[in-house]
């Protein structure tokens, strides 16, 4: 009894002792936790696509980034429908968040577009559709790069196609026909796309095909269909400096409401950006060649549409502000 009384006084007399033993271990291990994550990240890695940079597109996707970006834009244009009171303003912001996933050969993301502009009864707000997207690429180092995606819209955007509201809509898609498709109301898209791009020194030229197909959610059969083509065509100036040229074409493939002499839209929009370290702001002038779009591309088959005339004239301007964010940038990436 004596015996057992005293091993258990003399645990209870060590249990101090382990405590702090426990706790120093602890101690230590916490202390030089972060300069061994530090030393892990000294070590260089082999990444395969350390592809050279390349002249930045300010609206088509960077194809093979390693950072998480933030891009908001605004388009801020003019219509011009010919005689007296046919100039009509409108503004778009728009809002893409994109972030790679694993060794940036996958990459998620969302956008979403607002716009506004005055009609007849003032200035009005009409909120856009918003969408999901997911992309996949294949590089080499040499810079060449192919992938595709998808995006899906969801029916956010809500107003009625006979109401003042409309007038904003069409006038926001208008400055930006290859995104119509979140201007359509109350309906759910797919938006499936393929990524093209070539690099050659200073030089790149990068394309995106895609096709825009809506459903209406409530009219089953108010179906659309487009499709939609982007080239950017860059040139790197300096090692901070891009200069280029973007050209956007949208056609409408199935919507019956459109006239045969208006279902293609095409933009040229010349631009300038600045390659900074952490955001990379840019600036876009824009034009139409040939008619823009009509009214059946944004609204129901059961409103009443007021067709812009083929004789319209676009024009504005685009700044795009990228808030770019590597959480590898302590690592050392070995280029090749």
């Amino acid at each position: 009894m004596c015996a057992s009384q005293t091993v258990v006084a003399d645990r209870c007399s060590n249990a101090p002792r382990v405590l702090a033993r426990v706790l120093l271990a602890s101690f230590v291990v916490l202390t030089a936790w972060p300069a061994l994550a530090r030393a892990q990240a000294a070590v260089p890695f082999d990444d395969p696509y350390a592809v050279p940079r390349a002249p930045r597109a300010p609206t088509l996707p960077e194809l093979t980034h390693s950072e998480m970006e933030a891009t908001l834009e605004t388009t801020a244009g003019a219509i011009n429908l010919g005689g007296p009171g046919g100039l009509k303003h409108a503004y778009i912001q728009r809002l893409a968040v994109e972030v790679p996933i694993g060794p940036r050969r996958w990459y998620v993301g969302a956008a979403y577009e607002v716009a506004g502009g005055y009609n007849d009864t003032g200035f009005a707000v009409v909120g856009g559709n918003l969408a999901l997207d997911g992309r996949t690429v294949w590089a080499t180092a040499t810079g060449m790069a192919f992938g595709g995606g998808v995006s899906l819209m969801l029916p956010t955007a809500s107003y009625d196609p006979n109401g003042p509201a409309s007038t904003v809509a069409l006038a926001a898609a208008t400055l930006r026909p290859w995104d119509v498709s979140y201007f359509v109301p109350d309906s759910y898209g797919v938006r499936p796309s393929i990524d093209v791009r070539a690099l050659d020194g200073p030089f790149v030229i990068q394309f995106r095909q895609g096709l825009d197909l809506t459903v209406s959610s409530l009219l089953l059969s108010d179906r659309r269909l487009y499709a939609t083509a982007g080239v950017y065509l860059g040139y790197q100036l300096g090692r901070r400096i891009d200069v280029g040229l973007e050209v956007f074409e949208a056609y409408a493939i199935d919507l019956p409401a459109v006239e045969d002499g208006n279902r293609e839209s095409l933009i040229v929009s010349p631009n300038l950006r600045l390659a900074l370290p952490w955001v990379q702001p840019a600036i876009s002038a824009f034009t139409n060649l040939g008619p823009p779009i009509s009214a059946p591309w944004v609204q129901r088959e059961t409103s009443v549409f007021v067709n812009e005339g083929k004789t319209a004239t676009v024009w504005g301007f685009r700044f795009a502000f990228t808030v770019v964010y590597d959480p590898t940038s302590g690592a050392m990436v070995k280029g090749r």
